[in-house]
């Protein structure tokens, strides 16, 4: 009976200790020039090349640097250059933040 016991919280121990590593995700980052917001969608959509485009999910969690009015103000933002810092969950692009660069 003690064995058992011993056997069920190992395997407890060993199945939830393992969720933490899932939940950390490589982050990277992309640069380019806002094309629009879809604040019904909650997507962002960039030009990363001159023929390339990315589209990205926001979420609540999202942090927005150098916009007021956190992504609602990035959409007078459309043409200026950003870098957005995502995780890839589900096949799709997940902002994790958001950088509106400054013009100089």
């Amino acid at each position: 009976m003690t064995r058992r016991l011993l056997l069920v919280l190992v395997a407890a121990v060993l199945t939830f200790g393992a969720f933490p590593a899932f939940a950390q995700q490589d982050s990277s980052v992309a640069t380019g020039q806002l094309l629009k917001v879809d604040a019904a969608a909650k997507t962002i959509a960039i030009r990363t090349a001159p023929s390339g485009q990315m589209v990205f999910r926001y979420t609540e969690q999202t942090k927005v640097v150098g916009a007021e009015g956190e992504v609602a103000g990035l959409a007078t933002k459309a043409g200026a250059q950003v870098s957005i810092k995502y995780v890839q969950e589900n096949k799709e692009n997940i902002a994790t933040e958001i950088q509106v660069q400054t013009k100089q």
